[in-house]
């Protein structure tokens, strides 16, 4: 592929409520990110949705808003990557670090599909400064050539709202709360791993990070 795509990312899950036993991290790649405004566009036009587009959530949104949202991205040529993590009832600390793993894992099979790619844009998991930057050191020394990566605020930037919606629906589909939204765009998964924490972890544990 010769066209410079923009990736999107966000997790559904938390590493460190063991309530949660599985996390989710998705990425969705396009090449013309017009798409997902006008998406977003179809959802304005149903009153009844209004109020709830302004920050689109798997998990606050409604049944009609998901069907119409899912709807929407089949239509369209998205590419979705999807990491699942097992954590073995454990409650892991969420550091710069550890995501900075899970996303290096996810990035891994997005970089084997995409030859060029423009930009990173992340739902910021971190709210302070420091633990941004530490999870972008990271990053770049598992995955050297990295593209620029932004860390952004989903109600301010409705784009990287798409990866939440996936990520959402994919881990209701694995916990068995509702496969029907994961079904729908299951065609359009480029990849989808599975492993568990300890085999997560371990592939970094000959890496040496400053």
């Amino acid at each position: 592929m010769n066209y410079k795509f923009t990736i999107f990312i966000d997790e559904s899950g938390t590493l460190s409520d063991i309530k949660d036993k599985v996390i989710v991290v998705a990425a969705v790649g396009t090449n013309n990110v017009i798409k997902i405004d006008e998406i977003f566009k179809v959802l304005l036009k149903k009153e009844r949705l209004r109020k709830q587009t302004r920050e689109l959530k798997y998990y606050t949104s409604g049944d009609k808003t998901k069907r119409l949202f899912f709807e929407n991205i089949i239509k369209n040529d998205f590419d979705i990557f999807i990491l699942e993590v097992e954590k073995m009832g454990r409650k892991i600390p969420d550091t710069p670090e550890h995501f900075a793993f899970l996303c290096c894992l996810l990035l891994n099979d997005v970089f084997s599909f995409y030859t060029e790619i423009s930009e990173i844009i992340i739902d910021r998991h971190f709210s302070r400064d420091y633990d941004v930057e530490k999870f972008n050191k990271t990053l770049k020394q598992l995955l050297p050539n990295l593209p620029n990566i932004l860390h952004v605020d989903s109600r301010k930037e409705k784009r990287v709202n798409v990866a939440d919606m996936i990520a959402g629906a994919v881990l209701a589909n694995e916990t068995g709360k509702s496969t029907e939204y994961y079904k729908m765009f299951e065609k359009q998964i480029i990849s989808e791993k599975r492993l568990n924490w300890v085999e997560a972890k371990r592939k970094f544990v000959n890496k040496k990070l400053a």
